[in-house]
């Protein structure tokens, strides 16, 4: 019987291959013949938008291959290059007046991911999809910073009620969302760059005297080392369990930026780190979608692990699928225990996932509250018998 599930393997390929800047000519070759077969345009547009890919996508194929592409393709992704472009042109700007604002004031910024990453990896900030700002500051100068935004009409559009407690740096918050006064720039000021239960140990402090330069918009403005950079990369995509194909495709672009890169010293601060599996996975992920060869031995060896090509096929898997699929908590937790190398690292993460199951189960919501209707003074009861209900309802569908 023949399978009422449509193939789009064509698309999927001609996705991958135009991903990446420059397109070398065997890859342009193939693309071309691809785009002589029939292509069902809509998959293919919805997969690249929803990979954070669509401007690179769009970008290769105007550039290359305009004439073998329908009109009304070409022209909708010439709108949203248009749109594209002035939107990252303004966010680059802003975050440029940012790092200028917070010089004059005397405060260490570190720029990472949106524009910086942008030029850092594709030399153009049109090749990449961004929707706000990353900013890292320094503990020791996160409130001033909050301070010295908030007087001048930045709101905070999530709770900030966390940096009130005495031992807020010891939190598992990571940043605090803020809108500036006119509502279009949305920033993440970060003290840390990641959160404590996939995030990476104080060591990481050090990064500080590790950093580079690069040219934003004329103006130079600090970046993280490459190593960092790419140990950071990979655990943010490995922490979101690579739900965007775009993730893979920075690193990808990242690594062919470089002249060179140092393997070894890669290598031994990833160990350093505890962050070895995740770049192993990242390193993998490069290989198996853009056949990227890594020239050492160890990393090869390390990504050669069966457990990182079945995880490969699983995201490849998800991320190329006609529909979302979100990854359910139960998997997204069995996937980062995978990664996870020391047991202090393994505790963090089993105790985050329990506080998360934990508010799962024990915090009541509508549902709840419309299933039993108890008095308010009563109100404390749903916290007892929402578990029960859950209960009842998992051995109900179990037994159906």
């Amino acid at each position: 019987m023949r399978s009422s599930i449509p193939d789009h393997s064509r698309e999927i390929e001609l996705i991958i291959m135009c991903c990446r800047t420059p397109l070398p000519a065997p890859l342009s070759k193939r693309i071309s013949a691809i785009l002589g077969e029939p292509i069902d345009w809509k998959f293919a547009l919805n997969v690249a938008q929803r990979n954070a890919v669509l401007p690179l996508f769009g970008r290769s194929l105007r550039a290359g291959f305009s004439e073998q592409i329908p009109a009304e393709i070409s022209e909708l992704l010439e709108r949203e290059e248009t749109r594209h472009l002035h939107n990252n042109l303004f966010q680059t700007r802003k975050l440029i007046e940012l790092v200028k604002f917070f010089g004059t004031n005397d405060i260490k910024v570190l720029p990472f991911k949106g524009p910086a990453l942008a030029v850092e990896a594709y030399g153009d900030p049109l090749y990449r999809y961004f929707n706000d700002l990353d900013v890292l500051v320094q503990p020791k100068q996160f409130r001033k910073a909050i301070t010295l935004l908030t007087d001048i009409g930045w709101k905070p559009i999530t709770s900030a009620s966390w940096l009130t407690k005495h031992d807020w740096s010891i939190s598992r918050k990571k940043d605090i969302y803020l809108v500036d006064p006119d509502g279009r720039v949305n920033l993440e000021l970060h003290w840390k760059l990641s959160g404590s239960h996939f995030g990476l140990p104080k060591e990481i402090n050090t990064l500080w005297d590790r950093l580079e330069w690069i040219e934003l918009g004329g103006t130079r403005v600090p970046a993280l080392g490459i190593n960092d950079l790419l140990i950071y990369l990979c655990l943010h995509g490995s922490r979101h369990t690579w739900e965007r194909f775009g993730w893979i495709c920075d690193i990808h672009q990242l690594i062919l930026s470089k002249d060179s890169i140092d393997w070894e010293q890669l290598h031994v601060d990833s160990c350093k780190l505890g962050s070895e599996k995740v770049v192993a996975l990242g390193l993998r992920l490069i290989s198996d979608f853009f056949d990227f060869e890594v020239s050492n031995e160890t990393w090869q060896k390390a990504i050669s692990d069966p457990v990182f090509g079945e995880m490969s096929r699983e995201i490849r898997d998800r991320l190329f699928t006609a529909e979302s699929t979100p990854v359910q908590i139960g998997e997204r937790y069995l996937t980062h225990l995978k990664l996870k190398e020391r047991s202090f690292d393994r505790f963090k993460l089993h105790y985050h996932y329990l506080t998360w199951y934990s508010r799962i189960i024990f915090t009541p919501n509508e549902v709840d509250r419309n299933v039993i209707v108890l008095p308010r003074v009563l109100d404390p009861l749903y916290y007892v018998t929402r578990p029960v209900r859950l209960i009842y309802n998992y051995f109900r569908n179990s037994r159906a």
